[in-house]
């Protein structure tokens, strides 16, 4: 039976007290109405970012559909959260990015909307005529909502796009009509405070009223939502693709468009090598870019030492070489210049400038005068497994799916290089850590067969966020600052030991480095109370937001 056949014949309304998180795990155990009722009850905040990105309702439509089959996708293989608002915004939001980077080059205009390297010089001050439009203001408050504490980005899209009143919110997220109220009012002021920063002066009472509006974008066609949710049902089982199998049916009545499908597909692809990163993403007009792009990476230096992420537009040989990427925080394209004597690591291999193609993806590293490049990381071979078992010599046992298109899995043995990048939530990792039945994207080497990089998801319970208040390495202990879902803030300690991985601003350091105040995130063992990796940054860094 196809998802068509098992749709249910009476819906649950859209406004049901039901939250997200139980209507996915009941998608996940075979329910497709759930996902029917997900799709129905967001449909209004997914189409009005990808009205406002993209503009044309055709693209709109395609971007729309996209993100709900990256949804019906992966519902087994995240840790959902009650509200999927947020993650649904973020995703629609780089959804509409991809697709609009892709009309862009289709056209064949990349040499007229390059930004030039002459527009971020360092002595130039932005001028009136570089102020973002009306337009790019919307992408930029989109953008910044976005990059808010999920706690706070989901209120404000609960109550003031979705149009949910406080009660409802607070059954939707299991919470108290009076911390509905709180997070709404100080999320308000977290994103008036973000955009400040920007040269943005924006009242609180400003940001509502463009927060309302964008329940006015809300999708209105029937026939958008059912062909969404008819999609999403077959989508979810792996066996649609834009060429082959149940997608012949792609574009005809009642189904989604095959633009849709492979827009999905490439978003998917982005999720599993890291490349959609769900942080803050600066949507900047192709026409200002250069002189805003300039003044964000100017303002946050720490930019420059972490690497600039994105997708090789193009490599054009000369004096010197000249690198066109799309970047991948600030959605723009930028030419670079590549030094002379620039090192290349493809799949963390000692490569070459010829590896270098368009289509890549990959880590830029910039040197002092910000515009040359001196270190260029390409993203190697990925493909997304089950790993069934690991044993000490580093030969892993692994499910994943067929490459020729059937709806089946196939079992292989792949080898783990003995140097290879592990990661966890995005913390470093030990290989004894890595256990059966983790879904992982795998890195591998140019010739393939061995696996260079993995990084798993992780579980929300195995992180804590907070501040650093003391590292007693005598002790073996590390005191946090935590705050609660009640928004109160308690101190807690942990166990550390000399094993436990530690990375402060990007760089790799012991748990006795790490300075009081700095913000954190840590891995926990399984008891909860042993903390396996630290990702840090220190307070003089200025990258935080809170």
């Amino acid at each position: 039976m196809n998802g068509l056949e098992h749709m249910k014949t009476e819906p649950l309304p859209a406004n049901s007290t039901i939250t997200d998180r139980m209507l996915l795990k009941q998608f996940a155990d075979g329910d497709d109405e759930a996902f029917a009722t997900l799709v129905r009850r967001h449909a209004g905040l997914v189409s009005s970012v990808c009205l406002r990105i993209l503009r044309q309702s055709c693209d709109s439509d395609d971007a729309f559909q996209a993100t709900f089959l990256v949804l019906a996708r992966k519902a087994k293989r995240i840790a959902w959260q009650e509200s999927i608002s947020g993650w649904l915004h973020q995703t629609a939001i780089r959804t509409a990015l991809r697709l609009r980077a892709r009309t862009i080059r289709h056209r064949n205009i990349e040499a007229q909307v390059v930004t030039p390297r002459d527009s971020i010089g360092l002595s130039s001050e932005p001028g009136p005529e570089h102020q973002a439009t009306l337009k790019e203001l919307s992408e930029i408050l989109d953008a910044e909502l976005a990059g808010l504490p999920d706690k706070f980005r989901e209120v404000i899209l609960l109550c003031q796009v979705e149009g949910l009143n406080r009660d409802e919110a607070a059954v939707r997220l299991s919470i108290s009509p009076e911390a509905v109220k709180d997070r709404l009012e100080r999320g308000r002021e977290q994103l008036r405070s973000r955009l400040l920063k920007r040269g943005l002066t924006l009242s609180s009472v400003a940001i509502a009223a463009w927060c309302v509006q964008q329940s006015a974008q809300a999708a209105d066609s029937v026939g958008l939502v059912t062909a969404t949710i008819r999609t999403g049902t077959v989508f979810a089982a792996g066996n649609m693709t834009a060429t082959s199998g149940p997608a012949v049916m792609a574009g005809s009545v009642g189904m989604a468009s095959s633009t849709a499908i492979t827009l999905a597909q490439e978003v998917l692809r982005m999720m599993s090598i890291g490349k959609l990163k769900m942080v803050t993403a600066f949507v900047i007009s192709l026409l200002t870019a250069g002189t805003l792009v300039y003044g964000m990476l100017r303002d946050e230096p720490t930019r420059f030492e972490q690497g600039l992420l994105g997708e090789v537009i193009a490599v054009q040989a000369g004096t010197p070489h000249t690198l066109t990427i799309e970047l991948e925080e600030f959605s723009t394209l930028l030419n670079l210049d590549i030094s002379a004597e620039a090192k290349v690591r493809t799949a963390f291999e000692e490569g070459d400038i010829a590896d270098v193609r368009s289509g890549q993806f990959v880590s830029l590293r910039l040197g002092k005068d910000h515009r040359t490049i001196e270190e260029i990381h390409v993203r190697g071979q990925v493909r997304e497994a089950s790993i069934q078992s690991i044993d000490e010599s580093g030969r892993i046992s692994i499910l994943e799916e067929s490459s020729d298109g059937e709806d089946n899995l196939v079992s292989s043995n792949v080898k783990l290089a003995p140097d290879a990048i592990l990661r966890i939530g995005g913390l470093p990792a030990r290989r004894e850590e890595l256990r059966a039945g983790m879904e992982v994207p795998l890195e591998f080497s140019r010739e393939g067969g061995v696996v260079n990089a993995i990084e798993a998801e992780g579980e929300d319970e195995q992180f804590v966020e907070g501040v650093l208040l003391t590292v007693q390495l005598s002790d073996g202990k590390l005191l946090l600052s935590l705050e609660e879902e009640d928004d109160r803030w308690i101190q807690k300690d942990f166990r550390i030991d000399s094993g436990t991985l530690t990375i402060l601003d990007g760089k790799s350091v012991t748990p006795g480095d790490l300075p009081a105040g700095s913000s954190v995130k840590c891995r926990l063992g399984s008891d909860r109370l042993t903390v396996r990796a630290i990702k840090a940054t220190s307070p003089e860094s200025g990258d935080d937001d809170e």
